[in-house]
């Protein structure tokens, strides 16, 4: 009787714990944005949110991955000055071999598209930033790869960025 009283509660106990949604998903809830991520892509905890990437568990998914992330500001200066400060801030901490700024409207406004190529680790990278102004708040959105794989992921990458939705 106590072994099946003991299995009962070992069952009981097991089932509960399976349906707490993992600490990745609690991220995402709590986002002011909804993306979607395509069907071989997976969710990653990256330093305090969400990021996005199509390789497999127990690879370094840092070597192709897609972040968005709100920025939280005390101070707010102008876009422009935003994204140039943004800039100089990542310059400093990368070998950059090449970079070009634009700027184009998009769905949400006037945007700033950053590519950028580095060495990080003996390793090239190849990366967009697309900066956006929504509703007064500052994001960005972030493919980064090797960029040997670049091209590989790049539409489904730029896909998660046209798939932003922002909440109300």
């Amino acid at each position: 009787m106590r072994k099946v009283l003991l299995m009962f509660l070992i069952l009981v106990l097991y089932s509960c714990g399976s349906t707490k949604t993992s600490l990745a998903q609690d991220w995402i809830n709590s986002q002011k944005f909804t993306v979607v991520k395509p069907n071989n892509w997976r969710a990653v905890k990256n330093h305090g949110y969400v990021s996005y990437t199509p390789l497999k568990k127990g690879e370094n998914f840092y070597e192709n991955m897609v972040s968005v992330f709100q920025f939280q500001l005390k101070e707010k200066p102008a876009f422009r000055e935003f994204v140039q400060n943004q800039i100089k801030q990542a310059n400093k901490n990368q070998r950059i071999t090449s970079q070009e700024l634009l700027t184009e409207n998009s769905k949400f406004g006037d945007i700033y598209i950053l590519k950028t190529e580095s060495i990080w680790n003996r390793k090239n990278y190849k990366k967009q930033t697309i900066y956006t102004e929504y509703n007064g708040k500052y994001y960005y959105y972030v493919y980064s790869s090797l960029k040997s794989k670049y091209k590989k992921h790049y539409n489904d990458a730029i896909s998660i960025y046209q798939s932003i939705e922002f909440k109300r």
